[in-house]
């Protein structure tokens, strides 16, 4: 059985099959860009973000980085990570065959869904790693609900 490729935004639409070969040409530009350096890639972070019942981990890789280099923002449902990594002096000399390192400002924002106590939010940047812990609201969290039977 093949799998086939859900599609929710509005497949029935006359401009369907352009969204189609957009995203066609985004994912051919985006690898050429990756794989042959063709075009300038702008640096961003990895960050991954986990869920428990109480809280939602945010873990951004940032080597280089320093403390001072780096802005947290909350507003609403939304986590921003801002901030830039400044290249080294270019150095001139032999030994030197290629540059691949990205240097640059970035801009990260996430929105969590059910939201997060902006008030308790936690942040520990160590070993180029910015850890963010977002505690859930009361609300949010996941309630147990005991099932009788009559």
């Amino acid at each position: 059985m093949a799998l086939v490729r859900w599609k929710d935004r509005g497949e029935m639409s006359p401009w369907s099959a352009l969204r189609d070969l957009e995203g066609q040409f985004n994912r051919l530009f985006g690898e050429l860009g990756r794989d042959y350096d063709v075009f300038e890639r702008v640096w961003s972070p990895a960050v991954d973000l986990k869920e428990t019942d109480q809280a939602y981990t945010l873990e951004a890789d940032l080597p280089g980085l320093k403390k001072e280099d780096i802005e947290l923002m909350v507003v609403d449902n939304t986590i921003t990570i801002k901030g830039e990594r400044k290249q080294e002096e270019k150095v001139e000399e032999k030994g030197y065959h290629r540059f691949e390192r990205r240097y640059g400002a970035f801009q990260r924002s996430f929105e969590i869904p059910g939201g997060f106590d902006s008030e308790k939010v936690t942040a520990k940047f160590e070993d180029g790693v910015l850890r963010v812990t977002l505690p859930k609201r009361e609300e949010a969290k996941p309630k147990h609900i005991e099932v009788r039977v009559n």
